[in-house]
């Protein structure tokens, strides 16, 4: 069984958390896309500390003794999988990156090829 205690800690730390991500989208210091995962996170716990019958019968699903232990595998695999999507965009972005500066060394070499022509006419 889950402690009210618990309960609300868990409830009042996913309202500020949402709370400072909306910050943070309204400051654009987040993108959006990137914090869609984080907004469904913390909905979800607060879904599941104010209906705890819900973690209840996950825990039963997942053969799991305590809810508490049940919520805190959910945010272990949802964790798991918000990082692995940020790996995704870090390889997507490195590429760019690569790509971003081979085309302006390219650039470079034909500017500097452009004025040694001119220079040498």
């Amino acid at each position: 069984m889950i402690t009210a205690k618990l309960q609300i800690i868990l409830f009042i730390a996913s309202i500020l958390t949402f709370l400072s991500i909306i910050n943070m989208i309204r400051k654009y210091n987040l993108e959006l896309k990137y914090s869609l995962l984080w907004l469904f996170f913390c909905i979800v716990n607060v879904f599941l500390a104010s209906f705890s019958q819900f973690s209840i019968g996950i825990a039963e699903i997942l053969s799991i003794k305590e809810p508490v232990n049940a919520i805190f595998l959910l945010s272990f695999v949802f964790l798991f999988f918000i990082i692995f999507s940020l790996t995704l965009t870090i390889s997507k972005l490195s590429g760019k990156l690569s790509q971003l500066v081979q085309e302006i060394a390219i650039i470079k070499k034909e500017l500097e090829t452009d004025r040694g022509n001119k220079a040498s006419k």
